[in-house]
């Protein structure tokens, strides 16, 4: 069956996948940065390769005036799922495969293949990032290591804000021509037992819409 592009919602399915991308993959970053860069960078890069199981809640805005929230549930090495409640209508997972994009307003599923698009880093763990990444910038303010990167295929800009006593990342923005998304990261719980089927879309048309999942719901799935 051929599944078409999700509408839009301010919001695209590309930037709001894009902060997930660097957040799993910036652990493989293997520049000759002078020692004050490459300190902050092997911080950020510890991080966040000590992220197996989490549930992390997180609040979503943008210029224009959009906003979300929900849980982003990670389960390396290739599972993630980006849980929007209510009224934001999207659902995003990814697993060894593919990543998958439901809209619950326009009854829509969009499906992109590992092997064929920039979501395969999600996916896999040994990857040459910086055929795909800059480090623009690597510097430190008040207690905060800020990272600046570049998608070298899109050309945008994305910047990471790392708490280097709590060892977490707090805020992610991503610029794009006309708008910037930013996301605050809140609390981060470590989980065990997860349920498989969160990382599982399988298609509508067949097996009926993914359920709208609340954030009671969501997390009765893992412990």
């Amino acid at each position: 069956m051929n599944y078409l592009p999700a509408k839009s919602h301010k919001f695209s399915n590309q930037s709001i996948i894009n902060f997930i991308i660097i957040l799993l993959m910036v652990c493989k970053l293997n520049f000759a940065f002078a020692a004050s860069e490459k300190e902050i960078v092997d911080n950020i890069k510890s991080y966040i390769q000590n992220i197996q199981s989490v549930a992390i809640n997180f609040d979503q805005s943008d210029t224009q005036g959009t906003k979300a929230s929900g849980i982003l549930v990670i389960n390396k090495p290739y599972k993630f799922r980006v849980n929007y409640f209510k009224p934001f209508p999207l659902l995003i997972v990814g697993n060894k495969n593919y990543v998958s994009v439901y809209d619950y307003e326009m009854e829509n599923l969009s499906r992109i293949s590992a092997e064929e698009n920039i979501f395969n880093f999600l996916l896999i763990d040994q990857i040459n990032f910086d055929n795909q990444f800059e480090v623009l910038s690597a510097k430190e303010e008040n207690g905060y290591y800020k990272l600046e990167l570049s998608h070298l295929d899109s050309g945008k800009i994305s910047e990471i804000l790392f708490n280097k006593h709590t060892r977490n990342i707090e805020i992610m923005t991503i610029v794009e021509e006309n708008n910037i998304i930013t996301l605050n990261f809140k609390t981060t719980k470590k989980i065990t037992n997860i349920n498989n089927k969160l990382f599982i879309m399988q298609d509508p048309d067949i097996f009926g819409k993914p359920e709208y999942l609340d954030k009671q719901h969501l997390e009765k799935n893992y412990q």
